[in-house]
C-alpha cells in the first residue's frame, strides 16, 4: 500500500511521460523554483467575489471584507520555511493515517494535507498561548501564525492564476457560526478566514438544514466527487470550519487504445493476486534510491503525477513508516531525466475517509482537543475545544487524466541529460501515489493503493 501512495506521489511531481511510442523531452523545475516552460495565465485583477449566502436565515458576518489575490511574482521564491513546514506536515500526517489503516486491515489511503491544512489554518488564528504553540509546531514548524497565513493565500492565489481548460486546482473555505446561544466570532479571527482564505463567516442555527447547506456547499465545491462531509450536528457545537479541493488535470498525451491492458495482474497487501486494467507507456523521469523505483508523469500544466515502488523485500508499512520529506523531496529532485522508463500504472478509482483527531493528537496537536484548550481568539465569548477534524477524499485517475477532492471539517464545540539503460517500473502490487505542486514541491494529495479494484 505505501508503495502505491509512494509512487503516486512521484508521479504527481515528475514531467508527465509521453505515450509509448515516444516521451517528452520537458523538464520540472526543483521546487520552489518557477518553470519557465510553462506560460501561466494572468492573474487576476479585481477581487474574487464571494460565494452567495444560502437562503433561509444565515446572517454573513463577513460581508464587508473582502479576498483580494495575491499578484503572482516570478522575481520571488516561495519560502523555504514554509515549504520545509508544510512539506514535513504532509508526509507526517500521511504516515500516521497510514499508520491506522494498517493496524485496521491493508486499504487504499488517500489524504490532502493541503485541505487539512487550509482548515486547521484557519482555526489556528482562534487559538492562543500553548494550544497556539502546537499548532503551529505541528502545522508549519518554525512559521508563525501571520508568515503561515501569508503563504497559504499565495498558494491558494496562485492555484487561481494556473486554471485552464486541462488542468485546475480549486480551494474553497468557509466558517459556520453556531447562531444558538449568541457566539460571536471575534474581529480578527473573522478578518483573518475572509481577507487571508477568503472564507466567508456564516451565522445560523445548527441544524439539519444547516448540515444540508454544508454538506451542498461541499458537493459543489468538489464537483460532486464528495456529495457530503458531516452527518448532522448533535447541538451544542459552536462552529464548522470547512476546506474543499478539487483537482482536475488531462495527461499530456492521453493513452492510446493500445495501451489500456485489461486483466493485468496485481498482487495486493494481502499477497493475493486481482485483475485490474493496466495503463501502458514510456516515461522520461526515472526514479531510484536504495529502497525504491519510480516515475513521473506530466500532466497539462504545473502538476505532475509521482509513483514511488518499494523494494520487494520491503512492505508498504515498512517504506511509508521511513519515509519523511527529505527523501520525499529528494526523490523527486534526484530524478533521472531523458531516460525511457517502461512503466505501467493501474487504473483505480476510489473514495477514503477518516476522522483525524486521534492522528492530530499524536503528531503533538494535543491540547486543542482537551477542555484546556485556548481559542479564545475565535470567539468573543465562548470557551472552545476542537470536536472532530472529519476529512473525506475521493480520486479516479484512468487514461485521460486524473481527479481528485478533498472535503475537510474542523468542528468546535463550546468547551535534459545523456540517456541511461531502459528502466522497468509495474505498478503491480501496494504503492505509494501523490499529486504534487511541482512548483513548492510538495503533495496536494498523497496516498497508498493496496487493491486497485477496491472502491
Amino acid at each position: 500500500m505505501l508503495k502505491r501512495i509512494l509512487s503516486a506521489v512521484i508521479a504527481v511531481s515528475l514531467v508527465m511521460g509521453m505515450c509509448s511510442c515516444s516521451h517528452s523531452s520537458s523538464s520540472e523545475p526543483s521546487p520552489g523554483q518557477p518553470d519557465s516552460s510553462f506560460a501561466e495565465p494572468t492573474e487576476p485583477d479585481v477581487p474574487i467575489k464571494p460565494d452567495p449566502v444560502p437562503q433561509g436565515d444565515v446572517i454573513d458576518l463577513t460581508s464587508d471584507l473582502q479576498f483580494t489575490p495575491m499578484p503572482n511574482d516570478h522575481s520571488k521564491t516561495y519560502d523555504a520555511e514554509f515549504i520545509k513546514g508544510i512539506g514535513g506536515f504532509s508526509t507526517e500526517l500521511f504516515k500516521n493515517t497510514v499508520k491506522g489503516d494498517l493496524s485496521n486491515g491493508e486499504k487504499n489511503t488517500l489524504v490532502s494535507p493541503a485541505s487539512v491544512a487550509f482548515a486547521l489554518g484557519m482555526t489556528e488564528n482562534g487559538a492562543g498561548g500553548k494550544t497556539l504553540e502546537q499548532m503551529q509546531n505541528v502545522l508549519c514548524k518554525g512559521v508563525d501564525t501571520d508568515k503561515f497565513n501569508e503563504n497559504m493565500k499565495r498558494w491558494m492565489s496562485r492555484s487561481l492564476t494556473l486554471q485552464s481548460e486541462n488542468s485546475r486546482l480549486d480551494f474553497a473555505n468557509a466558517v459556520w457560526v453556531n447562531n444558538k446561544g449568541g457566539i460571536t466570532p471575534t474581529q480578527q479571527f473573522a478578518k483573518a478566514c475572509k481577507e487571508m482564505y477568503n472564507a466567508s463567516v456564516f451565522r445560523s442555527e445548527f441544524n439539519d438544514k444547516t448540515a444540508a447547506d454544508i454538506n451542498n456547499w461541499v458537493s459543489q465545491k468538489t464537483n460532486g466527487m464528495i456529495p457530503s462531509i458531516i452527518d448532522g450536528f448533535e447541538g451544542n457545537e459552536a462552529s464548522c470550519l470547512l476546506n474543499c479541493a478539487a483537482f482536475d488535470a488531462k495527461w499530456i498525451k492521453p493513452y492510446e487504445e493500445d495501451q489500456i491492458k485489461q486483466n493485468e495482474k496485481f498482487t495486493n497487501a494481502k499477497g493475493e493476486e486481482v485483475k485490474c486494467t493496466m495503463l501502458e507507456s514510456v516515461e522520461s523521469d526515472y526514479i531510484e534510491n536504495g529502497s525504491a523505483t519510480g516515475f513521473v508523469k506530466r500532466y497539462n500544466g504545473k502538476y505532475s503525477f509521482m509513483a514511488v515502488l518499494p523494494n520487494e523485500d520491503k512492505s508498504i508499512g515498512d517504506f511509508v513508516s521511513a519515509l519523511d520529506f527529505d527523501e520525499l523531496s529528494e526523490l523527486y529532485a534526484s530524478r533521472k531525466q531523458n531516460v525511457d522508463v517502461y512503466a505501467k500504472l493501474p487504473q483505480f478509482k476510489f473514495d477514503y475517509n477518516t476522522e483525524l483527531g486521534n492522528t492530530l493528537k499524536n503528531m503533538g496537536m494535543s491540547d486543542a482537543f482537551s477542555a484546556g484548550a485556548d481559542f479564545s481568539n475565535m470567539f468573543e465569548n465562548a470557551q472552545m475545544k476542537i470536536d472532530r477534524v472529519l476529512h473525506k477524499t475521493h480520486i479516479e485517475l484512468d487514461a485521460q487524466g486524473t481527479k481528485a477532492a478533498a472535503a475537510t471539517a474542523v468542528t468546535n464545540r463550546n468547551m535534459a541529460m545523456q540517456k541511461e539503460d531502459p528502466k522497468t517500473v509495474h505498478l503491480d502490487r501496494p504503492f505509494v501515489f501523490a499529486i504534487m505542486d511541482t512548483e513548492l514541491g510538495v503533495p496536494v494529495f498523497i496516498g497508498t493503493v493496496c487493491d486497485p479494484t477496491v472502491q
